[in-house]
């Protein structure tokens, strides 16, 4: 018996956004991405490991990118800190 291909039917937004921030937080089960341009934001949620995957495919295609055209030197910006993480009270 032949194997039968299967097709997923993906609505694309036309819309191609500049990201200009991306927050993210974890729990035991899920990964949300929070991705910001200009005044409109998506949430997404993913499994650990699809964010894993996320991850090293990243990691793969910048290595590719500054091996053909730069390096980035680039660092994470320093975290403030919120009003849950700091001390409240007494």
């Amino acid at each position: 018996m032949a194997e039968q291909e299967k097709q997923i039917k993906v609505n694309l937004d036309p819309v191609l956004y500049a990201i200009s921030n991306v927050n993210m937080a974890f729990n035991e089960d899920f990964f949300d991405f929070l991705f910001i341009s200009g005044n409109q934001a998506r949430q997404f949620r993913s499994s650990p490991e699809h964010a894993k995957r996320i991850y090293l495919l990243l990691g793969k295609y910048l290595e590719e990118y500054e091996k053909k055209f730069r390096t980035l030197n680039v660092q994470l910006p320093e975290r403030r800190e919120t009003a849950q993480e700091g001390k409240i009270g007494f």
